[in-house]
C-alpha cells in the first residue's frame, strides 16, 4: 500500500499545484524519514517536471536515503536526460558531497548539470588519493585545453590547498578564459571557494567553524498559507549555545546617513581570528547600499569608527534592524556550505564564520590600512524587520558580507544582490 509521501508525489504528478494544501501535506511528512524518502523516490523516478516542491523535500532526506537517491539519479542520467535527477545531484553536492565521491567517473561521463556554476560542487573535499590522477592529467603536456580547464575547475573546487598549489604555475601559462587573464581567472576561482594567493602560497580567508544566527520565531517568520515557513528549515533550528548577542538599533542616528548597529560579539565566537574581547559591528547601511563597500577601524573597546568621510546619501533610505537578542548554533556539516540560488529563500543565510554565500562573483576585501586580504567573519540576509515597520534590504534583497583584518582591527562591508 502506498504511504503518505508516495501518495503526495503521485497526486502532484496528476494535479501539480492544484493539489490541495500541497505544502501543508509536505510539512506533515517532513519529519518522517521514510515518508520523505518515499515522496522523493516516487517523484524522482515517475515525475517528469522539476519542481521547488521536490527541492524543498530534499532538505529533510536522511543521509542513508540520499545515498540511494543519488545512485538512482546517476542511473537515470546514464539512460536519459532528467532535470529532476540533475536537481537531486545539485542538492547532494551542496549538502553532502561525500556521498557522490564514489561516482566521480560516472558523474564526469554524464556531465550532470552541464556548464552550470554548481556542476563541480561534488568535488568538495574529495580525498587526496582520488585527486592525484586528475592532477597528473592536468599537468600532462598532451591533455587538451578544454579538458585542462574542466579539471582545473574541479580540482579547485576540492579546496585541497596542496593540490591547488601544484596547479597554479601551469594554470597561469594557459588561456583559461577568453574574458579574463589567466591570473585574474585563477584569483577569481580561488576566491569563489574561500581561498586566495599570498606570496605564492594558497591561503583560506574563511574560518573552519561555522555558526548560524538564530532568532526568536516571531521576530522573522512571515505566516504563509502556501509555502513552507522559512523557519521550518533545519538551518533555523540548530542547538544554540548559551551566549546571547545583541543586534539591531542605532550606534548614532543621522537623518541622512545613520550608523546602524549590526551585532555586538561579546564573547567572540570560537574559531574567529579576532583578539579583541568584544567586537561591535556597525555599518552606515545607506552608504553601503549606495556605494557598495564601507570600512571601519575598531578601538581597544571594539567600537567601530568609519574610515573616510561620512557620505552624503542621495538615493537610498534604510533604517536600523529592530533591536533584539539572538543565539548562535554551531552549523551541522550538512549546511556548512550554502548556495544562494539553491537555498531559494528556504534556508537560514544569517551566518558567522565558514564560507560566504556569494550571490555573484566572489568579492574578497583588502584592508585599506594593512593592504592585506581580510578574513570573512559573517553575513546577513535581507528581509529582517526594521524599526519603521518595514524590512532591511541589502540592495534589492541581497546579502551583506562582513570581513575583518586582525592586524589593523578593521572591519569591511560589501553587499551583493541580483
Amino acid at each position: 500500500m502506498n504511504n503518505t509521501g508516495q501518495q503526495l508525489a503521485i497526486a502532484f504528478k496528476q494535479t501539480e499545484w492544484n493539489t490541495p494544501n500541497v505544502y501543508n501535506q509536505l510539512r506533515a511528512i517532513m519529519k518522517n524519514e521514510e515518508e520523505v524518502y518515499a515522496f522523493c523516490l516516487e517523484f524522482l523516478t515517475n515525475n517528469i517536471k522539476s519542481s521547488t516542491l521536490f527541492d524543498s523535500a530534499l532538505s529533510y532526506v536522511s543521509e542513508e536515503h540520499f545515498c540511494i537517491l543519488a545512485k538512482t539519479a546517476i542511473a537515470i542520467l546514464q539512460e536519459k536526460e532528467s532535470k529532476l535527477a540533475e536537481s537531486l545531484l545539485e542538492y547532494a553536492s551542496i549538502q553532502m558531497p561525500h556521498i557522490l565521491h564514489p561516482y566521480i567517473e560516472e558523474l564526469l561521463a554524464i556531465n550532470a548539470n552541464g556548464d552550470s556554476y554548481y556542476a563541480d560542487y561534488y568535488w568538495r573535499y574529495l580525498p587526496a588519493e582520488q585527486l592525484e590522477p586528475y592532477l597528473t592529467q592536468f599537468l600532462h603536456i598532451d591533455t587538451d585545453l578544454e579538458t585542462k580547464i574542466k579539471v582545473f575547475n574541479c580540482l579547485v573546487e576540492s579546496r585541497n590547498i596542496q593540490v591547488i598549489e601544484q596547479l597554479i604555475p601551469h594554470a597561469l601559462t594557459l588561456e583559461l578564459s577568453t574574458y579574463a587573464s589567466a591570473s585574474d581567472y585563477v584569483d577569481g576561482y580561488l576566491e569563489s571557494v574561500g581561498l586566495y594567493i599570498e606570496q605564492g602560497k594558497v591561503k583560506s580567508y574563511c574560518s573552519e567553524q561555522t555558526y548560524h544566527i538564530l532568532f526568536e520565531p516571531k521576530y522573522l517568520n512571515k505566516p504563509s498559507t502556501v509555502h513552507l515557513n522559512r523557519t521550518d528549515h533545519p538551518t533555523w533550528n540548530g542547538t544554540p549555545l548559551a551566549d546571547k548577542y545583541k543586534i539591531g538599533g542605532y550606534l548614532a542616528e543621522d537623518e541622512n546617513n545613520p550608523f546602524m548597529h549590526i551585532i555586538t560579539l561579546d564573547p567572540i565566537p570560537k574559531g574567529l581570528n579576532i583578539s579583541l574581547p568584544t567586537l561591535v559591528l556597525g555599518c552606515h547601511l545607506r552608504e553601503l547600499n549606495e556605494n557598495g563597500v564601507v570600512y571601519y577601524q575598531h578601538d581597544e573597546q571594539g567600537m567601530p569608527h568609519k574610515i573616510g568621510e561620512l557620505g552624503i546619501i542621495e538615493w537610498t533610505e534604510e533604517y536600523a534592524m529592530v533591536p533584539t537578542e539572538v543565539s548562535i548554533a554551531p552549523t551541522d556539516a550538512r549546511w556548512a556550505y550554502q548556495s544562494w540560488a539553491s537555498s531559494n529563500s528556504r534556508e537560514n543565510l544569517f551566518r558567522i564564520g565558514g564560507e560566504p554565500t556569494w550571490i555573484q562573483n566572489a568579492d574578497l576585501l583588502t584592508c585599506p590600512i594593512s593592504g592585506e586580504k581580510m578574513q570573512f567573519i559573517m553575513q546577513l540576509d535581507s528581509e529582517i524587520p526594521d524599526v519603521q515597520g518595514g524590512e532591511v534590504y541589502y540592495g534589492s534583497g541581497g546579502i551583506c558580507y562582513i570581513f575583518y583584518c586582525e592586524k589593523s582591527r578593521v572591519s569591511g562591508y560589501v553587499m551583493q544582490c541580483t
